[in-house]
């Protein structure tokens, strides 16, 4: 439709009908800078009425930055990551931005293609979700970036941010609603390649475990080489096998959980009767399963959200007040624990 009879309606045209600049035009499209309410009123409606639309490609010659945001995700069948990504598609949007969704399987060398792909596109920014954390920084291109969930090895804290929950508080929270529930020994089930969420949630776990006067014991210390049920159930079935007893287990993921479930059901051992088990996430099969699992939610939409919103401040030129951003997290209180009531507030923030 962008057109005065057979011609393509343009920027300049528009300004010339609206009675302001040009540079205004752009203003109220990018939805950057002042303009009266009138002003935009006057905008929008010739733009709905000619079917404006703006030639992103042309753009990002003249700026040499498109409105494109690279977004690499490790395995988008995976809830968690589906619906940070969904919510980071719809903010990128609502602002004119399209996200360019790399599908990247865990693997480094695709990540790798995928930036060489992307280098040539002049894009806005890149978003990294549970990105691969031995990414070479130059081949970010001092890019605007923002990481979430997984902190990578080396990053400019002036260009780059990390948004991932409080893992930390996280793991404290589940340690403490295992000792809630009245358990006393405490195992831990968790990823054992050194990613920082799966780090911080054992730190705290451990820590609470010493605030609590508690065994740490090194030898309830359970770690898989890949987040899987399948892998979790492998890992639990042999160490009940070897005579592992425990009354209690914090499990780093909800996956992990539900494989440490049908161990612990195998092995004859009923849960929470026998042993309670705390996960992590508040995926959809852990408010789904036949025992609902008591686990610790991550809050991703607000992760999502925040992501795009800080990359396009980035993008703009703001200088952000810190390089990492913690979103808090909270206890939900399901089958697998003793737990009857919600625990104090205190507690879950």
């Amino acid at each position: 439709m962008s057109k005065i009879g057979n011609k393509q309606i343009s920027m300049v045209e528009i300004s010339k009908m609206a009675g302001v600049s040009v540079a205004t035009v752009s203003r109220v499209i990018n939805k950057n800078g002042r303009y009266s309410p009138e002003t935009e009123k006057r905008v929008k409606d010739l733009i709905k009425q000619y079917g404006y639309v703006p030639n992103m490609a042309a753009k990002g010659l003249k700026t040499k930055k498109s409105n494109f945001v690279g977004v690499f995700v490790p395995d988008i069948t995976n809830e968690f990551f589906a619906s940070v990504v969904l919510e980071i598609q719809n903010t990128l949007f609502k602002k004119g931005y399209l996200a360019l969704l790399c599908n990247t399987n865990e693997d480094l060398t695709t990540e790798k293609e995928y930036l060489d792909m992307l280098s040539a596109a002049q894009i806005a920014g890149l978003i990294f979700v549970s990105g691969n954390t031995r990414i070479e920084q130059e081949n970010l291109q001092l890019l605007p970036t923002v990481y979430i969930d997984r902190q990578p090895q080396h990053y400019d804290g002036s260009k780059h941010l990390v948004i991932e929950s409080d893992n930390y508080g996280g793991g404290r929270i589940a340690a403490n609603a295992l000792y809630e529930a009245g358990c006393r020994r405490i195992a831990c089930l968790h990823f054992s390649q050194s990613i920082s969420t799966h780090r911080r949630r054992h730190d705290g776990y451990r820590d609470e475990m010493f605030a609590k006067n508690l065994e740490y014991d090194e030898a309830l210390q359970f770690g898989v080489d890949e987040v899987s049920y399948e892998a979790a159930k492998r890992k639990m079935l042999c160490a009940l096998k070897k005579g592992a007893m425990f009354d209690g287990i914090f499990c780093t993921t909800d996956w992990l959980a539900l494989g440490t479930i049908a161990a612990l059901e195998e092995c004859g051992l009923k849960v929470p009767e026998d042993v309670n088990v705390v996960g992590f996430d508040d995926i959809l099969p852990a408010r789904l399963a036949s025992k609902p699992l008591t686990t610790v939610r991550q809050q991703v939409n607000v992760m999502g959200r925040m992501a795009a919103k800080q990359l396009l401040r980035i993008a703009d030129g703001e200088k952000l007040d810190t390089s990492r951003i913690e979103i808090a997290v909270s206890l939900v209180t399901r089958d697998t624990t003793n737990i009857r009531q919600p625990l104090p507030k205190a507690v879950i923030e």
